[in-house]
């Protein structure tokens, strides 16, 4: 990690200098801006320390619910957990959990497999992974309303209230240390759509909305998104 953000800062520094030099004939000052790397939570670095690959992994006992597929949910927001985890720690390698289970794949995943030293070695001898991120969907309820929310207050048309429990782990799998967020229900409430009696994405849609303010909550403190900088600097020359 120490290493990911000694180079961002480079490129930084590098694009700073490009900038004050081509500004030279522009006035004694010139204001640049360019996008920082920000590190993970202080909490949370000695876990993701000399970790140069995470793994992406999610579980639930929770079957289909009113035709919404829950297994092909969790699959998504599996897949944005890792592309956010990407996309703001470059220098990490991310392991999808499709390339995961493709590789174990009389695996159960579960905090009880991954707690045993042996399967956390043999994730890290035969996929190189040095820690993991694991989501959980640990309860989801849909209640149907005689009324939904608008921008004008309740108004009078049926909707869909949707209340799940998502709890996310971070395990160094060297270490064996974890840090789990602390859980906390999150809800999505809007009218229903014609779709959600009978299945289909409308409903997968609701649960993602009501399971990524947890999501966004986790990935600010581990893989937070670079922040824009100013900085004023004297193109005097003196």
């Amino acid at each position: 990690m120490a290493k990911a953000f000694s180079v961002a800062l480079a490129a930084a520094a590098l694009a700073v200098g490009l900038a004050s030099c081509a500004g030279r004939s522009g006035g004694s000052f010139k204001q640049v801006e360019f996008r920082a790397p920000a590190l993970p939570d202080p909490e949370l670095s000695p876990l993701l320390a000399d970790v140069e690959s995470i793994g992406v992994l999610s579980g639930t006992n929770i079957e289909e619910v009113r035709g919404v597929d829950i297994e092909k949910v969790m699959g998504r927001l599996t897949d944005a957990t890792a592309k956010a985890v990407g996309r703001n720690l470059p220098e990490s390698r991310v392991i999808t959990q499709d390339e995961i289970r493709w590789h174990f794949k009389e695996v159960f995943f579960d905090s009880t497999w991954l707690a045993a030293e042996e399967h956390r070695t043999a994730l890290r001898d035969e996929l190189e992974i040095g820690a993991v991120i694991y989501v959980v969907l640990e309860s989801f309820q849909a209640q149907m309303t005689p009324v939904s929310p608008s921008p004008y207050g309740l108004v009078h048309t049926p909707g869909m209230n949707i209340s799940v429990d998502l709890e996310l782990t971070l395990i160094n799998l060297v270490t064996g240390q974890a840090w789990t967020q602390q859980r906390q229900r999150s809800s999505n409430w809007q009218p229903m759509q014609v779709n959600l009696l009978g299945g289909g994405d409308g409903g997968e849609r609701q649960l993602l909305s009501a399971l990524a303010a947890p999501l966004r909550q986790f990935l600010r403190r581990v893989a937070p998104p670079p922040t824009q900088e100013g900085r004023h600097f004297d193109l005097s020359g003196e």
